[in-house]
């Protein structure tokens, strides 16, 4: 999807308008009358560009979506142009891992999950969705293989697969807080440090020994 910039202004605003909306009210949670009497467009307008309301809903979803991605590209490059050791390359991975866990992302995380699950019959939203997430495993994807030319990641490691298995492994929260009432975050990362497990590993630990250590 284009970048907002290069939309018609109209078109932008509405989308603009769109997404202050779903963060205030939901993904769901607002009407027609709610987005034209917020944004002051017409409804002639808003139909001139898009087909009808829900083709509306979805392109601020896309949004959204795109958006939340793409800050997540940003932030790795950022975080890996920092790491000049295998050491840091280890923060590096760990904080790639850990950072669906931040106390600050949970609706970030539960509005892209039902995202995911409301692509399904819905080729072209599907198809949207994943080019966006293909964005974002592409540039992990990058890092670990120049990762691996540094002599940092195992040669065998395949950089597609290592890319999803830490993006899939770290969006896996999303289960419990889809609860409503999540587990202590006290609790979880006591269980995850190296004073309350043996065996048991923390999730972001797991996933440096897959990648990084030799078997």
């Amino acid at each position: 999807m284009k970048k907002s910039r290069d939309l018609h202004p109209t078109k932008a605003l509405l989308l603009r308008t769109g997404v202050e909306l779903a963060a205030e009210h939901g993904l769901h949670g607002y009407t027609v009358e709610v987005l034209l009497e917020t944004s002051g467009i017409s409804k002639g307008s808003l139909y001139h560009h898009f087909a009808d309301f829900g083709d509306f809903v979805e392109a601020v979803q896309i949004e959204i979506f795109t958006k939340s991605v793409d800050e997540d590209v940003a932030n790795i490059a950022i975080a890996f142009e920092r790491a000049e050791s295998p050491a840091a390359f280890r923060r590096f991975v760990s904080a790639v891992a850990s950072s669906p866990f931040l106390p600050g992302r949970p609706e970030s995380r539960l509005s892209r999950a039902s995202m995911v699950g409301a692509s399904i019959g819905r080729e072209d939203y599907r198809r949207r969705l994943g080019e966006a997430q293909l964005r974002i495993r592409a540039q992990l994807s990058e890092l670990i293989r120049e990762a691996q030319q540094r002599g940092w990641v195992r040669p065998e490691v395949h950089p597609d697969t290592a890319a999803a298995f830490m993006l899939a492994y770290s969006f896996g929260i999303a289960i419990d807080e889809i609860t409503g009432q999540p587990v202590d975050q006290t609790a979880w990362r006591d269980l995850r440090s190296e004073e309350h497990t043996s065996e048991l590993q923390s999730h972001s630990d797991l996933v440096c020994r897959l990648l990084l250590e030799k078997k």
